[in-house]
């Protein structure tokens, strides 16, 4: 079933590029810039855009097998940001214009909103494990409150800053590539080797199938609970560097903003269910590649960006459809009955 559904993403995926190519064959065409030393093309900027979502995705992928969701991703976006260039350039009000400095040693501007956006996974995953909330009311406070928190790191103001090294993990290169795409690659690599190389991606499923009967078989579920949430908010935080770096800016009020939904989305299209269990970060790979392909697509083919929403609610409405239990027993029952 969950290999059907990854099958279905693929397919989607697949679909729309054909489309593409069909109508505007230079939709793939691919140059190199030797002033960057990058690649430049639609698909590199699809998986340079998409990397955000799928760093998230790959964390929410846990939380939504363990039968939850978590809501307050998008926000912890924005505090990554702030507490970033806070340490770069809380010296604002005395120097307004951004150089190429920073206040603070760089190695704190990047752990630091690490750690505070792990602290704020560990607090989502306290509430749900030990204080009895479901996710989606747990995660509901950060997300309403994340962004204040941001503001007030900030004091309300936009930071910029010119940093070249904070530059690089949003717009630099590495081996011809965006270097998000290559800090993306890395974080799949290490979550696919910590939940299958590990028993942790199988206590994730036992927990998410049957809470009481994994914890009655040894399975310490809270503690299942609270990594996966801290995992969770530490790729949060990963993608709040890079969404920062990208606009050398905090925005606590736009970073991160819908990042919540398209993790979600990446997920259930990716063939994980809602209903927690079975979990799939390849397929959840697939699922955040085709929500930036649709937009990509859009703006491509200059439909107006209004529209952008609705388009890809209608396309990811028909995949979802089509991976639908009912769908695919129809679908089955047709294929027995050819053979």
């Amino acid at each position: 079933m969950k290999n059907s559904k990854i099958l279905g993403a693929v397919m989607a995926e697949v679909l729309l590029l054909l489309v593409c190519l069909v109508i505007r064959p230079d939709f793939f065409s691919i140059s190199y810039q030797p002033t960057t030393g990058m690649l430049y093309g639609n698909i590199i900027d699809i998986l340079n855009r998409s990397s955000e979502i799928t760093i998230i995705a790959m964390g929410m992928t846990l939380i939504i097998a363990l039968g939850g969701t978590d809501l307050s991703v998008g926000a912890l976006v924005a505090v990554s940001g702030a507490v970033a260039l806070k340490l770069l350039r809380w010296d604002v009000l005395e120097y307004n214009t951004p150089g190429d400095y920073t206040v603070c040693n760089f190695f704190w501007v990047l752990v630091l909103p690490l750690v505070v956006c792990t602290l704020m996974g560990l607090f989502n995953g306290f509430l749900v494990a030990k204080g009895g909330m479901q996710p989606i009311i747990a995660t509901l406070i950060l997300m309403v409150c994340g962004r204040g928190v941001a503001q007030i790191l900030t004091d309300g103001k936009q930071f910029t800053t010119g940093y070249a090294p904070f530059k690089v993990i949003g717009q630099g290169s590495f081996l011809w590539l965006p270097v998000p795409i290559i800090i993306t690659v890395i974080v799949v690599a290490f979550m696919a080797w910590f939940t299958r190389r590990t028993a942790f991606g199988t206590f994730v499923e036992a927990v998410g199938i049957n809470r009481s009967a994994s914890r009655l078989s040894g399975i310490n579920a809270a503690m299942i609970i609270f990594i996966a949430f801290a995992v969770t908010g530490l790729l949060s935080g990963v993608s709040g560097l890079i969404y920062s770096s990208r606009i050398m800016s905090n925005d606590s009020n736009n970073a991160g903003l819908n990042y919540e939904m398209d993790a979600i989305l990446a997920v259930v299209i990716g063939g994980t269910s809602m209903t927690g269990g079975k979990f799939s970060l390849a397929g959840t790979v697939v699922g955040s590649i085709l929500i930036r392909t649709i937009v990509t697509l859009v703006y491509y083919f200059g439909i107006v960006s209004e529209a952008t929403m609705a388009f890809k609610a209608l396309i990811i409405a028909v995949v979802i459809v089509l991976q639908s239990e009912p769908v695919r027993n129809y679908l089955s029952k047709r294929r027995a009955k050819k053979s």
